[in-house]
């Protein structure tokens, strides 16, 4: 494409060394944008380890070069370690900055991808070199069911920097709506999370007389309701033995579910996978016959498209954005926290799963979440932003 826009992703969730799954959808969508105009990427991201004050990594993968800047944990009390933290958090976007504009020239527009907490450096870096900037928000924290948009700093900042922005990009029109409710308006665009369905696609499955579901979470039960899963896939298996129900993640919660699987004598039938990320959690869906979520709220819930993916139906809740895409032909939705629901559905899957096309379901994820569709979307964006900025 002729013409194409010089790119600046500044994210608060980003794969690093400290966790290299966290924030990956992020990741994902700058190589989506990527295909249409240059984009390169900035991450500042705190390590108690660090000896010196910064430390800068770069890299160069699929054409976007990324600057990651680490600064030292600050430790100091409160209220010296706001400030402190504030001014080395500043000082190392700076210091990214600079080290990004030695190889790149001068970006046109910044995406930043959820707002706090790195949106006062979005904020900076946009006044000190006059560059504007719009929104990608995922953070379920607006939600009601969540509620942890609260605290004065917080909602001060937030208003400050959506204020400036040129787009507001949810990825749902459910997170638009919880936003707006607590005053955040602006120029909304939704736009959804992405897949690599180069990456995510089908292969062959063993045929077997086992019917395998899969849960991939960050298994924080208040939001993800594994418990629920655990406990509905007891009962079902009371009725069906011949059920299988493989988790994968690592989370605060994960031992509480071990006890619940011993406290059902579920051990024989509910494996605990660990972290799996890349191609391994690609041959993991794979390996199953459909994903299952029963989660409490969601603003978009991305594992769900990778799962159509890979042409495997669904058994999910109706949790907030789910409820906006989800369709019968892609799988079986159910109230959220009905656990006897939930179990009928298991139950109803394993007799009736292979009514599904399964060319359908990959197809739904292929027509509206891959990165070329995606990528275009962003792009369309950012031209419509730069001509009236």
């Amino acid at each position: 494409m002729e013409n194409k826009k010089h790119i600046l992703f500044i994210s608060s969730w980003y794969p690093s060394r400290q966790d290299p799954t966290h924030g990956i959808f992020n990741r994902f969508t700058a190589e989506a944008a990527a295909l249409y105009n240059k984009v390169s990427v900035i991450h500042v991201c705190a390590d108690e380890n660090l000896k010196t004050e910064f430390e800068c990594r770069q890299s160069t993968e699929n054409n976007i070069l990324t600057v990651i800047f680490y600064y030292k944990k600050v430790k100091s009390i409160f209220p010296f370690s706001l400030f402190l933290r504030r001014s080395r958090v500043l000082k190392a976007f700076d210091l990214a900055y600079a080290t990004l504009f030695k190889k790149e020239t001068k970006p046109d527009l910044i995406q930043l991808n959820v707002i706090m907490p790195m949106g006062i450096g979005v904020y900076h870096l946009s006044k000190k070199h006059n560059i504007p900037y719009v929104i990608a928000e995922h953070w379920s924290g607006y939600c009601k069911e969540d509620g942890n948009y609260k605290g004065f700093l917080q909602q001060f900042f937030t208003r400050k920097i959506v204020r400036e922005a040129k787009a507001i990009m949810p990825t749902s029109s459910y997170l638009q709506e919880a936003m707006q409710s607590h005053g955040l308006e602006g120029n909304y665009k939704t736009v959804p999370d992405v897949v690599n369905i180069h990456v995510f696609k089908p292969t062959e499955k063993a045929t077997d007389s086992t019917t395998r579901l899969l849960h991939i979470s960050s298994l924080n039960d208040r939001e993800k309701n594994v418990s629920g899963i655990i406990r509905a896939f007891g009962k079902a298996l009371q009725k069906n033995p011949a059920l299988e129900l493989n988790i994968v993640g690592e989370g605060i919660d994960k031992e509480k579910y071990k006890s619940l699987v011993r406290e059902l004598k579920l051990e024989a039938k509910v494996n605990f996978k660990g972290r799996i990320v890349g191609e391994e959690l690609v041959k993991e869906i794979n390996k199953n016959d459909a994903l299952i979520m029963f989660s409490n709220y969601e603003t978009f819930c991305l594992v769900l498209i990778e799962a159509f993916a890979c042409a495997k139906p669904v058994i999910t809740s109706s949790a907030g954005a789910i409820k906006t895409y989800m369709k019968p032909e892609l799988g079986i939705m159910v109230e959220k926290q009905n656990e006897n629901q939930l179990k009928a559905a298991i139950l109803d899957f394993a007799a009736n799963n292979k009514k599904y096309n399964l060319n359908l379901i990959r197809k739904f994820a292929v027509e509206n979440y891959s990165y070329e569709k995606i990528g275009e979307k962003l792009d369309s964006i950012y031209r419509s932003v730069l001509m009236t900025s």
